[in-house]
């Protein structure tokens, strides 16, 4: 029995599945949430102080342009859940993208938060709305937000019950929180994704954690949009974002441009691995 605790659910029951840079990723049996042994503590400090030049990244500039491309897949899908919107709260908002195409909605009050210091300066610049650097977990706003997105930015939180905490406090009566997550299988294999990016990721959902997180922190499921990890992976979009290896960006490159070698790499990921991982869009409301 492991007696590693799982940091959702607080269960000891656990399995191993792999190990990534001197830590074990273990799946709990009890919500299906799969985290790192040993698991941190405050995590926060780090992000602050990233190095770029460290990741093989010139400059914040191109996380920005990684996020113009991000956004054209998924931007469309948010913008369907802003009707009727007046505030919007984007919780790790890079080099603020997002915040920026939301110009065009009037009287929107946009905020994001970024703790990386060179991340936030770009995303001022770009958005133009107040952009701060602080956890979340202590933010205090001086008012409540009809939406909270937090894309590809759960997998780096340490402390769901904080978290979620937070959350529920500063969203409105009804309001949505919309997350971009990884979701997986218990029978996933380290083979399935080239760099899981551990301990810079410290958890990801298995497929009934969101269900779980709901019945903890009395939220409702009201949009669950779970894809093969593949449609993502092996994207056009991703393939054309600049990412941490200078090197596999140029690979990346190479294939964008080469017709149907994604399509056939996607099919051939999916063959071996049995559609095991997932790229899932979902959207929380908070119940009263």
């Amino acid at each position: 029995m492991n007696k590693a605790i799982c940091p959702l659910c607080k269960s000891n029951q656990s399995q191993y599945c792999f190990s990534e840079r001197d830590y074990q990723l273990l799946a709990c049996n009890t919500c299906d949430l799969f985290f790192i042994h040993p698991y941190p503590g405050e995590v926060h400090e780090r992000v602050k102080e990233y190095d770029y030049d460290d990741l093989e990244i010139l400059n914040p500039e191109r996380h920005y342009q990684a996020e113009v491309q991000l956004q054209k897949m998924y931007f469309g899908l948010i913008a369907q859940e802003l009707d009727g919107v007046n505030s919007i709260l984007d919780v790790g908002c890079g080099t603020g993208h997002f915040l920026e195409r939301l110009n065009t909605y009037p009287n929107l009050y946009r905020v994001g938060i970024e703790l990386n210091k060179s991340r936030a300066a770009i995303a001022r610049q770009k958005a133009g709305c107040d952009i701060f650097q602080i956890p979340i977990e202590e933010f205090e706003p001086k008012k409540i937000f009809d939406v909270i997105t937090m894309i590809n930015v759960l997998s780096h939180i340490s402390d769901f019950d904080r978290l979620f905490g937070k959350l529920r406090a500063i969203l409105a009566p009804g309001g949505k929180l919309i997350l971009k997550v990884g979701e997986m299988k218990k029978n996933v294999e380290k083979g399935d994704v080239f760099d899981w990016q551990i301990p810079d990721h410290l958890h990801f959902l298995g497929l009934n954690t969101i269900d779980c997180i709901c019945q903890k922190f009395n939220f409702k499921v009201h949009k669950h949009q779970r894809v093969p990890l593949s449609q993502d992976m092996f994207s056009p979009v991703y393939f054309k974002s600049p990412g941490r290896s200078k090197v596999r960006n140029a690979i990346k490159s190479l294939l964008a441009y080469t017709p149907l070698a994604l399509p056939a790499i996607a099919k051939i990921y999916d063959m071996r691995t049995g559609q095991r991982t997932y790229s899932s869009f979902v959207v929380l409301k908070i119940e009263a």
